[in-house]
């Protein structure tokens, strides 16, 4: 992985910023070894080793400014172009379109946004409202949690940067929410917006293209009115099905947009970002070769999108070889880490994983991973029951060659690393690599503390003990810290456990234990 294919075009084109990303690339690439934190407790150095978000950084290029006309200097220019955006915020209502080799770089204070200001506000019984900028009809795409029906219609309201609440009729309009009527195109508050900042998303993405070798980098994304499974900067395109490679989204900070954050592909680096606050995903990946490394990846899925169809950090499709390392992803509403539907050859390494709604890292359908060094903490905090949002979940998932989960501290989930053959998914699609079992699972020189109600070990409820017998799944040479040894902590045999009949089980060869009290 290396950026001189589009660093040949910025020389070219006579940009000295090649030389300045091409070293930020190195210094967010150039990390801890894979494994160095095995067998500390802490996991010194889990999560990001530098800044995310914009950084100091400087730029040689075609000075942008937030009056100009952006798609058309963009449009203007050959491909390859370094285009330096200045401080101030540019105001989107179509996203834009960079060609291949393109560089959107920003000065600080640069921030690429997809809303329009609201103004004429008017006192009425039920608070305040004004014309919006809505279409006829609001978006339906995605399905919703309970309570939150509203989740699909994407034209978001913010005051002073913070998201409103959407209420589905006016008499329900108090401080802190809105209602937007579609047919009237009015926008009712419930606070008085003097002296405040109000905005509605309106652009559908703010980058949206396929070109290959497209670099962003120090700016802030934000308040785009995507619709789900449609990300804020998007490489990627549905029908006909096609995606730019090669992107390199550096340093930015990625807000408050409706669907996902990030939408990468081929060979994409994701490297020092924020990506906070969306309201279904923070980062949606297809793809070879991609890697996402030492971002904050937190508060997403606020939308009120159902985290068991698709919210929450990170969901990974049809990747071949994925690195997902160093990234703190927290408190995001569903899954922390989410492969899903025929993924092979994923690493997750020296992550730190905490109170996301599901679980931690959910393995799904896929293949071959390596799971390693990971801290992974207090996930699941909406949780199902059975041995479901655990710290590590290895969901219908199984090694062609192996999964391996080695090194982890995984404490204080719902359940800890747990095997689950549900639904009879064994020909679910996609499955480019054979059928979805749980096979070849091995589980080994992890820290893990259970207290009471959590789990971990295998379970199924498709009625064939094969995950049991059959398929070379092992847990060993693990350190538990446990509340008591005589407490049914382990599921095996469809059976919950204490630690002798754990072991008893032929499982956690080398294994030690300690009780907590």
């Amino acid at each position: 992985m290396t950026s001189r294919p589009v660093l040949r075009r910025w020389i070219a084109a006579g940009c000295a910023l090649a030389a300045v990303l091409s070293t930020a690339l190195t210094a967010s690439l150039v990390r801890r070894p894979a494994g160095e934190a095995a067998g500390n407790p802490a996991i010194a150095g889990a999560g990001p080793d530098g800044p995310v978000g914009p950084v100091e950084r400087a730029c040689d290029g075609v000075p942008l400014r937030p009056s100009d006309d952006l798609q058309r200097i963009i449009d203007a220019h050959a491909p390859g172009t370094a285009y330096c955006f200045s401080a101030g915020t540019y105001r989107l209502v179509e996203p834009l379109r960079p060609k291949s080799g393109d560089a959107l770089i920003g000065r600080a204070g640069a921030v690429v946004s997809g809303s329009k200001v609201l103004t004429g506000w008017r006192r009425g019984d039920r608070g305040w409202s004004t014309t919006g900028f809505l279409p006829a009809a609001p978006g339906t795409h995605g399905e919703c949690r309970a309570g939150m029906p509203l989740c699909g219609a994407t034209e978001d309201i913010f005051a002073d940067k913070q998201r409103l609440t959407r209420v589905s009729s006016p008499a329900d309009v108090i401080g802190g929410t809105f209602h937007a009527d579609y047919a009237t195109n009015t926008i009712t508050i419930g606070d008085d917006p003097a002296q405040h900042l109000l905005e509605q998303a309106v652009a559908p993405s703010l980058v949206r293209t396929t070109a290959d070798d497209v670099t962003l980098a120090n700016l802030v994304f934000e308040q785009a009115a995507n619709e789900a499974q449609t990300a804020a900067v998007e490489s990627r395109q549905v029908t006909p099905q096609q995606a730019g490679s090669g992107w390199h989204i550096l340093h930015n900070e990625v807000r408050l947009n409706h669907g996902a954050g990030l939408g990468i592909a081929d060979g994409a680096v994701v490297s020092g970002n924020f990506v906070h606050d969306q309201g279904q995903l923070g980062v949606g990946a297809w793809g070879t070769g991609s890697v996402v490394d030492g971002n904050e990846i937190s508060s997403n899925g606020v939308a009120g999108y159902s985290p068991d169809w698709e919210a929450g950090g990170v969901k990974s499709w049809l990747t071949d070889g994925q690195s997902v390392t160093h990234n703190y992803v927290h408190d995001n509403a569903g899954p922390g880490l989410w492969s899903d539907g025929g993924n092979i050859r994923t690493r997750y390494a020296a992550n730190r994983i905490s109170g996301n709604w599901g679980a931690g890292i959910q393995y799904e359908i896929s293949y071959d991973a390596t799971i390693e060094d990971n801290e992974i903490t207090g996930n699941g905090r909406r949780p199902k029951g059975w041995a479901w949002d655990a710290g590590i979940q290895i969901q219908s998932s199984g090694g062609t060659g192996r999964i391996e989960i080695t090194g982890n501290v995984v404490r204080g989930n719902a359940n800890a690393i747990t095997l689950i053959d549900s639904g009879g998914r064994a020909g679910e699609a996609p499955a480019p690599h054979g059928p979805h079992i749980v096979r070849n699972v091995s589980v080994h020189d992890n820290r893990i503390t259970l207290t009471d109600g959590q789990l971990t070990g295998a379970v199924q409820d498709i009625g064939d003990p094969a995950i049991y017998r059959d398929r070379n799944n092992r847990f060993e040479k693990n350190t538990y810290r446990l509340a008591s040894r005589t407490a049914a902590y382990f599921a095996w045999n469809d059976t919950e456990l204490d630690w002798a009949g754990w072991r008893a089980q032929g499982q956690d060869a080398g294994s030690t234990v300690t009780r907590t009290r």
